[in-house]
């Protein structure tokens, strides 16, 4: 059964293109000309060249193909990148969905995120059945949007609707979530948000992925998580993975404000990418984000671990990219048990 995947160079895809290989398959991937295809090095896939947005290079890569996960997405949370994030998220799902369906594709699995997913607190967290968080940022509208179009009537395509949380792991190139882990390790963050999240190993995600495209059940979608953690928390994990002192300044709401603003107008006036420097994303972090991958344990078989594997994934990966020194040993010193 031949599998496509679009987004096979992110972080999330980078893991499921291992997990198929592991699994005997050999993938094809689609690949936008110019990306950055260093997660990929080494693999053998089957590499074609298209775009989300272009219909007659969707069209070619479907060729013969029986599933298809599609992972490729745009992350920037600031008003500046409003218009990229729909026509890459929103009306790029929708060409993959029109294209899977005219070449008689009999599955999609549609990666979404937890940021379309509302808000829960540790004692209540969130699940797929909740509503949509009141205060949003332009990517979670653009995210929300693409899988009301994925959980539409598609004919004869079944369709199954992911929403992974903040992913940690290895393959992560340019800014992916797991550039946190980086920042921590050379030392740069030092403050930390009042907030917290849920926070999954990339390689758990990639399995939730596979279990979703085998037995999920069509127009449905799943959270799949790891653990819910403050941002103190989890950047502490970091830190002591990694040997360094984990954040003890406490971010204030004025100085998370002022940074936000700041990134707002340089956003404006600059097509140049702010990543996390921004009032939307910044805003937040200052909120519990707390969901429950339930549903995907009880009805797939999710079995996530403890996020601590995703950071030495991630510190492993940056130090043989010499993004952080290769003479300085990692200090692991957490005990890794299954939950």
């Amino acid at each position: 059964m031949r599998t496509l995947l679009t987004g096979a160079t992110g972080l999330i895809g980078a893991n499921l293109v291992r997990t198929l290989l592991r699994g005997g398959e050999r993938p094809r991937v689609l690949l936008t000309p110019g990306s950055d295809a260093r997660s990929l090095g080494g693999l053998d896939v089957e590499r074609v060249s298209g775009d989300v947005r272009d219909g007659h290079s969707l069209a070619k890569a479907m060729a013969g193909i029986a599933r298809v996960f599609h992972a490729a997405g745009h992350v920037r949370f600031d008003d500046a990148g409003r218009l990229l994030l729909w026509t890459i998220n929103v009306e790029g799902t929708r060409q993959v969905l029109q294209a899977a369906r005219s070449a008689g594709v009999r599955r999609l699995v549609h990666v979404s995120s937890s940021v379309a997913i509302g808000h829960g607190m540790l004692d209540r967290p969130a699940t797929e059945e909740g509503p949509p968080p009141e205060r949003s940022t332009p990517y979670a509208e653009s995210k929300r949007a693409a899988e009301e179009l994925a959980l539409g009537d598609w004919g004869d395509l079944q369709v199954v609707v992911c929403n992974p949380t903040f992913v940690v792991g290895a393959y992560g190139t340019g800014a992916s979530s797991a550039e946190v882990v980086r920042l921590v390790a050379s030392g740069v963050v030092k403050a930390y948000p009042p907030g917290g999240a849920n926070f999954v190993n990339a390689d758990d995600v990639a399995d939730g992925l596979l279990l979703a495209m085998r037995v999920g059940r069509p127009r449905t979608r799943y959270i799949l998580g790891g653990e819910n953690l403050t941002h103190r928390e989890f950047l502490a994990q970091v830190a002591e993975e990694c040997g360094q002192r984990p954040p003890s300044v406490h971010l204030p709401g004025w100085a998370a404000r002022v940074l936000g603003r700041t990134g707002d107008v340089l956003g404006a006036l600059s097509s140049a990418r702010l990543g996390w420097v921004n009032t939307p994303f910044l805003r937040q972090l200052f909120e519990p984000a707390y969901v429950s991958s339930a549903l995907a344990q009880r009805t797939l078989g999710y079995r996530p671990r403890p996020v601590r594997h995703g950071i030495r994934d991630a510190l492993r990966w940056y130090q043989e990219q010499g993004l952080l020194p290769r003479d300085r040993p990692l200090t692991p010193r957490g005990v890794l048990v299954r939950s």
